[in-house]
């Protein structure tokens, strides 16, 4: 069986992230331009309205979206979800797509779920991310799809359950892979889980979540309420106890190094959360040190992404967990490029983010409630960097794939939405 297809250079939105060339050379740091800074919230409505259109007129004739900048993304998998999903939380108001072109954009999406619930797998040798495919699809379902999407939603359900690396699956609690959700496809040999990461983990839950609802929780003193999903949830618990260095977790932290640690040694707990303990060179946090051991930074992608994934998980607001990773945020509040993120790396993967980032920051912050104007600050560095037809893209980076318009578009639907 190839595994070749895990060395691609993953989507900007789940946060996965591709190795370097050698040599690169330290990059300034990049700030837009607020050349069309909106004044008022009409022109973000107007912002939000002229990107959503011009996604709808990408739509192909199959009803998808297509790259047509990358050729792993041309089958339109995952890039029809991803876009898809945003322009469904478009409100009406701003801008609403003619019946036919929803009917044709969710007719894909039904035609390449194959018979076990999965999107991405049309070539069985280059399975095109089909947990991230399917939890996208899974929303855009069960947000826009009918009655006879329940058999489809269901067994999209299911294999996302049934792909967490757990006890069914051959790993323990002691593995740092435990309770998290990686690519999704055949696992490579050997027992490794291949790539995962906290991104995939997050939009999973969600995914699981949104097509069973938990039960409402009023207090943080009640106990979790029963669910058919609640043991998926509670591992994954233990896994991002793992991403936040919480104090009750006691596996040993990654490192580059690989060096043994002292056995009482533990990682710092600033609230903040990693991306990955598996895929190592996905940290764009880097390594620090703490009483001369290294351990993985917190940064603030990450971070957002913890948070969502807590909440998908049924973690309350005001748990502990969730409060301390948002007083991470608090003291690292800049919305123009992701904190925690090393200014002296020899690739620009600030800048790399910045859709990425404005995208998954305004989705925490939605689900934080949190204060402020931070909505018109960020539609400001948005509209900034709009271009004329109403599309985005990232013209300082092409590494995480953000120059690619309908990818940048789409997260920046996302934004002008929340």
């Amino acid at each position: 069986m190839r595994t070749g297809w895990r060395a691609f250079v993953l989507l900007a939105v789940s946060g996965s992230y591709p190795l370097t060339a050698s040599g690169a050379e330290p990059v300034s740091e990049v700030r837009p331009q607020a050349t069309a800074a909106p004044e008022s919230a009409t022109d973000a409505r107007k912002s939000l309205a002229a990107a959503a259109k011009w996604l709808w007129t990408q739509q192909g004739a199959d009803g998808g979206w297509h790259s047509g900048t990358y050729k792993v993304l041309e089958s339109g998998q995952a890039m029809t979800p991803l876009v898809l999903e945003a322009l469904s939380r478009v409100p009406g108001d701003i801008f609403a797509p003619t019946p036919e072109q929803r009917r044709r954009a969710l007719d894909f999406i039904r035609k390449h779920v194959n018979a076990q619930g999965v999107i991405g797998l049309d070539d069985p040798e280059l399975p095109e991310y089909p947990n991230y495919a399917t939890a996208l699809a899974l929303k855009c379902l069960t947000r826009w799809g009918d009655t006879s999407d329940a058999a489809s939603i269901a067994q999209m359900h299911d294999y996302l359950a049934a792909e967490q690396f757990c006890e069914a699956r051959g790993f323990k609690p002691d593995h740092m892979a435990y309770g998290g959700w990686g690519f999704g496809g055949p696992l490579p040999l050997g027992g490794s889980p291949g790539h995962m990461d906290i991104a995939h983990t997050r939009h999973v839950l969600e995914g699981l979540r949104l097509s069973t609802p938990l039960p409402s929780r009023e207090g943080p003193g009640e106990g979790r309420p029963s669910h058919p999903n609640n043991a998926h949830f509670q591992r994954s618990e233990l896994f991002l106890k793992l991403l936040q260095r919480h104090p009750s977790e006691t596996r040993p932290q990654p490192s580059d190094s690989g060096a043994a640690r002292p056995a009482d040694w533990r990682a710092p707990f600033d609230g903040g959360f990693y991306f990955s303990p598996i895929v190592l060179a996905a940290n764009k946090g880097r390594e620090a040190t703490h009483q001369g051991q290294p351990y993985y930074r917190s940064y603030a992608t990450a971070t957002c992404e913890g948070v969502l994934a807590l909440l998908a998980a049924g973690v309350n607001r005001d748990d502990e967990r969730v409060q301390a990773a948002a007083k991470w945020l608090r003291e690292h509040p800049r919305l123009d490029y992701p904190e925690g993120v090393p200014l002296n790396q020899p690739a620009p993967w600030r800048e790399s983010i910045a859709f990425y980032h404005y995208s998954v920051r305004a989705r925490a912050y939605t689900a934080l409630q949190w204060p402020g104007q931070w909505r018109q600050e960020m539609a400001k560095l948005l509209v900034a960097r709009q271009e004329p037809d109403g599309s985005f893209k990232n013209k300082v980076s092409h590494l995480m794939k953000e120059d690619d318009p309908l990818l940048a578009t789409a997260l920046a639907v996302a934004v002008l939405c929340e």
